[in-house]
């Protein structure tokens, strides 16, 4: 059953969201262009909607989407895509490799492999830019956010945080621990859309070397 909150006087909360997908179900939102809707974030099992309290009241307006939505179908009918990305473990890159490997109690190799041996589901996009939430990271790579978050992380770098590894497709502070970086540019603020992955993609990572980077 899905469960419709206010949140303030203008954000409405779309929650329990297990058996439909977020990611189909803000596409609808969005595509109904409603006059009201100032914007739709879609999150892992969410979705916050912010509407304009002058056209329209709160109550009105849950009113509204849940007879939009009512009767709609909304499992994932898009073709999810996989995604092959490259990463370099290299120490100018995996600025916390050491670290992880210590606090993991596992050898570098070890971690490496633990960390490109597997599928990872995009839970999220956001936060940042184009910044890549993926889910699936193997139990024995579970590490907490730094305490002193760094001012500033290279486009690329690749982290782990919690039960997540993560991609920051621009240039930021940020708080995870770096595990290495990809060459890729995910994340074009000038492309229509900026980022073309999208949640509930597949993403796989290759390892490549320092060589095989600078290439790119």
């Amino acid at each position: 059953m899905i469960k419709i909150i206010p949140s303030g006087d203008s954000i409405i909360i779309i929650k329990d969201l297990n058996d439909l997908k977020s990611s189909t179900l803000t596409n609808y939102l969005v595509k109904l262009n409603l006059n009201e809707i100032e914007d739709v974030i879609s999150l892992k099992n969410s979705i916050g909607i912010i509407f304009n309290p002058y056209k329209i009241t709160s109550e009105k307006f849950i009113k509204n989407i849940k007879s939009l939505i009512s009767n709609k179908n909304f499992t994932n009918n898009r073709s999810l895509k996989t995604w092959k990305i490259p990463i370099c473990y290299d120490k100018d890159f995996a600025i916390d490799l050491k670290e992880i490997s210590t606090k993991c109690e596992l050898d570098i190799d070890q971690v490496k492999k633990k960390h490109n041996n597997l599928s990872y589901k995009v839970d999220l996009v956001g936060f940042l830019p184009g910044f890549l939430y993926l889910g699936n990271l193997d139990k024995s790579l579970y590490l907490p956010r730094k305490k002193n978050p760094r001012t500033h992380i290279q486009e690329g770098s690749i982290g782990i945080a919690g039960n997540q590894t993560g991609i920051y497709n621009i240039e930021s502070p940020g708080g995870w621990n770096i595990i290495g970086r990809t060459p890729l540019k995910l994340f074009d603020k000038l492309k229509d859309p900026p980022i073309k992955i999208k949640q509930g993609d597949k993403i796989i990572f290759k390892e490549i070397t320092r060589e095989e980077f600078n290439s790119y």
